[in-house]
């Protein structure tokens, strides 16, 4: 909420002085077939689960902790019409999630909160709509939805440890966002707020009374982008 805020105050600050001086920046910019640009923002990154309705032995509960990450990409955009993009945004976003059990520490027969911690380091090949407003003197505001396949470069999956909450390789999705276009002399300037909702199942079976307690586990991030094309 408060990444939104910023938004449309930045947004409204930018507008008043266009309002100030109506010369357009980039005017013909958007007549373009082609053009390209790069992201760089931050990602919240979490998870949407399902629990069993009988806990397995020795797991009272489970809790998700947010942690924060990054994110960099490449925009590939093709405009279809005024107000219709096509955009492909290969994208690479690092950052680590957690997991935290209250659950029996096996090795001490105590019932804790228990840690588990999953490193991701994923390439993200999103293909996404980009509705835009008219243009008002030097922005516009769009909405984008799309699809997305992603690879975890640092999926445990096959990794023989009951230590550790392993997560599969592959994942898809779709991601949703709102953002505006910000034209200035040189270059075009997009803050973005974007949501992604994972569809696929995370969890790998592991037989282990932690994997057993997640029957079903997707990822779920919010991020705060900038677009420089």
């Amino acid at each position: 909420m408060r990444l939104l805020l910023f938004i449309l105050l930045f947004s409204s600050i930018n507008i008043n002085a266009f309002g100030q001086h109506r010369s357009l920046n980039l005017p013909r910019y958007d007549q373009k077939p082609l053009h390209f640009g790069f992201i760089l923002g931050t990602s919240n990154l979490g998870f949407a689960y399902r629990t069993q309705i009988q806990w397995p032995q020795d797991v009272y509960n489970v809790r998700i902790s947010r942690q924060l990450g990054y994110t960099v990409g490449i925009v590939s955009n093709i405009r279809l019409s005024k107000n219709l993009d096509l955009r492909f945004i290969p994208t690479f976003t690092s950052g680590e999630r957690k997991l935290f059990f209250d659950s029996v520490d096996p090795s001490d027969g105590n019932r804790k909160w228990i840690e588990r911690r999953m490193e991701s380091a994923l390439i993200i090949f999103p293909l996404e709509m980009k509705w835009k407003t008219n243009r008002i003197d030097n922005h516009r505001w769009y909405v984008l939805g799309g699809l997305y396949g992603a690879l975890d470069l640092s999926s445990k999956a096959k990794v023989v440890d009951d230590r550790i909450f392993k997560l599969q390789q592959s994942d898809f999705g779709i991601d949703i966002g709102v953002g505006v276009d910000i034209y200035f002399e040189y270059f075009k300037l997009s803050p973005q707020l974007r949501a992604t909702f994972g569809r696929g199942n995370l969890r790998v079976n592991d037989n282990t009374n932690y994997s057993d307690a997640l029957p079903i586990l997707n990822t779920q991030v919010i991020s705060w982008i900038f677009t420089f094309e």
